[in-house]
């Protein structure tokens, strides 16, 4: 499994360690697990060792290392990643912004030339 990273304090697996395993909690790290074999985020031999474990828990804190060394699961990976359709490492074209820029000029010049005008009634 990829490195192995300490639980928080707040951890129910540390917080609740003599806790029974329900079988809710068993099927969810049973999914995370199989999600993170078929991603290819851990080797089959990790996987084996982790189900092992989780289906000979008994409590929660029997579950510390496979919690430890689970890997993130895939799905957090915020939408505007997945949105692009390049190989990885690919850059996309830039975006043409001039024709941004020039609506921008052009409410701004009209802006000035309204302010002028107020400034020139108010003023004379």
């Amino acid at each position: 499994m990829i490195g192995r990273m300490a639980l928080p304090p707040s951890s129910k697996y540390l917080q609740r360690a003599g806790d029974l395993v329900d079988d809710l909690e068993r099927d969810s790290l049973t999914q995370r697990l199989n999600d993170a074999y078929g991603d290819g985020r851990i080797v089959h031999d990790d996987y084996s060792a982790a189900m092992d474990i989780v289906y000979a828990a008994r409590t929660l804190g029997d579950l510390v290392p496979v919690i430890e060394k689970l890997p993130a699961a895939a799905d957090n990976t915020p939408a505007i990643v997945d949105q692009g359709n390049l190989p990885a490492g690919r850059v996309g074209e830039a975006r043409n912004v001039a024709p941004m820029a020039f609506a921008v000029a052009v409410v701004g010049v009209v802006l000035i030339a309204v302010l002028a005008v107020l400034i020139a009634v108010l003023l004379f």
